[in-house]
């Protein structure tokens, strides 16, 4: 359960101001201290986190070693966690695994700043290489060296593999696929001359390529996807009016400063509501490896 919970004098109500109980959300007669990890940085900029945390009244953790629960791990079931920010990948896995899953989605994603996204809540894994490469295509990466985010990745990992597989390769012998342990790392490597080859996340590209101009210089080779966006996540006992109220005021204060102007900054456009069927491709994908 969210927690630890005690008893509170006033019962909580949807649309009631929750920034005024410090971190603490009401629920019915209880207070329960929501804690929210998020597995985006240092892709996405930490500041955007914590304004989201302090947009919903939530404790902020940072899990900076992958995109997501390590497999076998699940830190929502054991109550570590109760909100989440995390991979597709990680999110279809816990669904997967279990016959009752631990979460469920929040019902909020982001909007990439990108034409081919098309307004929607979808991204790419940009296939990106040297301006002076010689890999002009696909099927150039075969024996490259190819840098990977992680291993539970979608982006920066599954969809290259999903891609190889799609062509008819096998992914542990079609190129030296290197993980680095994070796209801004991939992009740092490329420029260090040590791969051939990344496939990173699209925003976190897009939004780095406007600082700077060796990742502007990259050249993106393939788009894999487009793929649904990271989804928040919540813990099946957080109480689903809290949830919805929470997801509620983020789509709202998406649409303002302090969070839109977080937003832009990343190079996303705003949040918008989702729901589970929306990350159907990322399942129906994994099934078939």
């Amino acid at each position: 359960m969210p927690g630890p919970f005690i008893d509170c004098p006033q019962p909580y109500r949807p649309g009631d101001p929750i920034a005024p109980y410090d971190r603490f959300v009401l629920v019915g007669h209880y207070c329960a201290q929501v804690r929210f990890v998020t597995y985006m940085t240092p892709g996405f900029p930490v500041s955007m986190f914590e304004t989201i945390a302090d947009v919903i009244g939530a404790e902020l953790h940072l899990e900076q070693t992958m995109s997501g629960p390590a497999p076998g791990t699940d830190p929502f079931a054991d109550g570590t966690f109760d909100l989440g920010w995390i991979c597709s990948v990680s999110f279809a896995d816990l669904l997967l695994r279990r016959r009752s899953p631990s979460i469920r989605p929040a019902g909020v994603a982001w909007v990439p700043d990108d034409p081919d996204a098309g307004g929607r809540p979808v991204y790419f894994g940009d296939v990106v290489v040297p301006p002076g490469s010689p890999i002009r295509s696909f099927g150039d990466l075969r024996g490259a060296t190819v840098g990977c985010n992680d291993p539970v990745s979608l982006s920066g990992n599954y969809a290259l593999r999903f891609e190889i597989i799609r062509r008819g390769g096998d992914p542990d012998g079609f190129a030296n696929l290197v993980f680095t342990g994070g796209h801004q790392r991939s992009l740092d490597m490329i420029g260090e001359g040590l791969l051939d080859a990344a496939v990173v996340d699209s925003v976190v590209r897009t939004c780095r390529a406007r600082s700077d101009e060796s990742v502007d210089g990259l050249r993106v080779i393939e788009r894999l996807g487009p793929w649904p966006t990271q989804p928040m996540v919540a813990s099946v006992d957080v109480p689903p009016g809290l949830l919805a109220d929470m997801s509620k005021r983020l789509i709202e204060a998406s649409l303002v400063d302090p969070l839109a102007a977080q937003l832009r900054g990343a190079a996303l456009t705003g949040l918008v509501e989702v729901d589970e069927h929306h990350y159907a491709p990322v399942r129906r994908a994994l099934a078939r490896i």
